[in-house]
């Protein structure tokens, strides 16, 4: 089984990833890690202080470990690319991301960036296309044990109302 747990900057993914790997006993995968031992890049982006992932190459680099190891948690921003069973966004309120962003990252770009990303919901929308089974946690008011606990109700079924497209900061 394949879990891939998504979402911009701030929103917990690294903290949730770990925890229910450890909870399920399955092999965690965190993707820029991975992206860096492998080498899978393109490129620089000075302006975004980060690496450009070549997405192709890391989808190789993650089947060669799936058949190592047939249960994974995929960790990362672009987690909701990958082909997976269950794919996890995890969303933040603008206003409290910018908090989280603001002690995360000290250039403003990035965090303009991941506050426009999560405001429009792109990697929800984003994941949508690639997956069927989407779901999106509002991690706003959560701990990371809450998050997990829920994760754990949707990959037992009993996650229909966190099913994508349901979270709506404009509302």
């Amino acid at each position: 089984m394949i879990i891939s747990i998504s979402g911009v900057g701030g929103t917990g993914k690294t903290s949730a990833a770990k925890l229910l790997a450890k909870k399920l006993k399955y092999k965690l995968i965190e993707l820029n890690k991975l992206a860096k031992k492998s080498k899978a890049y393109i490129g620089y982006d000075k302006k975004r202080k980060s690496y450009i992932v070549s997405v192709y190459k890391l989808k190789k680099e993650v089947k060669k470990l799936n058949k190592k190891y047939p249960n994974i948690i995929l960790d990362g921003l672009i987690a909701h690319e990958f082909p997976s069973d269950f794919v996890i966004v995890l969303r933040c309120k603008p206003k409290v991301l910018e908090k989280r962003l603001k002690k995360k990252y000290k250039w403003p770009t990035k965090i303009t960036e991941n506050l426009e990303a999560e405001t429009i919901n792109l990697i929800g929308e984003e994941a949508m296309e690639y997956n069927e089974n989407v779901y999106e946690i509002d991690t706003t008011n959560k701990t990371v044990r809450q998050t997990v606990k829920i994760i754990e109700k949707i990959l037992a079924g009993k996650g229909e109302k966190y099913r994508a497209g349901k979270i709506d900061w404009l509302n």
